[in-house]
């Protein structure tokens, strides 16, 4: 997992090891742990038909539906849900829950793991959850302003359930977002739409399914290059608002006042 680096779910880029079946799910370990301690990781799963039921030890789960559908099955200290759940979908599974997929077509799907208070780091970005729901549907929040054009929606954070982490989609109008930095640590994933990602003087592809870490403070740029939205989802710690931005001399970005 290194930051300002984009992954593709694919057996052409994902390797060997990384790859895994889970009953009739594929699934594609994009962010994995490496070297960092209490990382958040990322799995995207492919899967037409039911997959075997997981356990979320030590961790949340924050689901995102890129395609497809299937019906989510969660089960744990709020009790049983289960619900179809389709493209722009997104759904919670709390620490100690399982969860399981069942009769999905053509289903592909982010699972973002957040480590829960058991561990240091975690402990202190943790915050009191509200209202647990299990399963949100973008486009039923309203949007707010973020850098330069872009809107948000916030999908999941403390206020229906999330206490370990923001889960929001950023709409990135034609031209992009100028180069900026977060002071939390956050996981992109492309939903619709695409262009490229800058880092210094790399430049790289993105589309559909694209992936990538941003790290605190590390500068960075989304180019839209097409004539249609850009669609990013994106999730991170500790939970804030997705308007926490700061040009590189320290600026806040509009939309963002620093005592939220």
């Amino acid at each position: 997992m290194k930051p300002g680096i984009v992954y593709h779910a694919s057996p052409e880029t994902i390797a060997k090891e990384n790859r895994y079946s889970r009953g009739e799910a594929e699934c594609f370990d994009l962010l994995v742990r490496g070297d960092y301690a209490e990382a958040i990781t990322a799995t995207e799963i492919h899967l037409t038909g039911s997959s075997e039921s997981v356990t979320a030890v030590s961790h949340d789960v924050l689901i995102f539906v890129r395609e497809g559908e299937g019906k989510l099955i969660i089960d744990g200290e709020f009790g049983r849900h289960e619900k179809v759940i389709d493209a722009s979908s997104a759904a919670l599974v709390t620490s100690g829950a399982s969860y399981t997929w069942k009769d999905a077509e053509s289903l592909k799907a982010l699972e973002i793991l957040i480590p829960d208070s058991s561990t240091p780091f975690a402990r202190k970005s943790t915050v009191t959850r509200k209202n647990y729901t299990p399963f949100v549907k973008q486009g039923h929040s309203l949007k707010s302003n973020a850098t330069g054009a872009r809107e948000f929606e916030v999908l999941f954070n403390e206020e229906n359930g999330s206490s370990g982490a923001t889960m929001f989609i950023g709409f990135i109008p034609p031209s992009g977002a100028p180069s900026h930095y977060h002071l939390y640590d956050e996981v992109c994933h492309i939903v619709r739409g695409g262009g490229q990602f800058k880092v210094g003087d790399l430049c790289q592809p993105i589309g559909p399914g694209s992936t990538f870490v941003v790290a605190p403070r590390l500068l960075h740029s989304i180019i839209n290059d097409r004539e249609e939205d850009l669609w990013i989802l994106g999730t991170f710690r500790p939970s804030g608002s997705p308007a926490a931005a700061y040009y590189p001399d320290g600026t806040p970005a509009p939309g963002y006042i620093e005592s939220e």
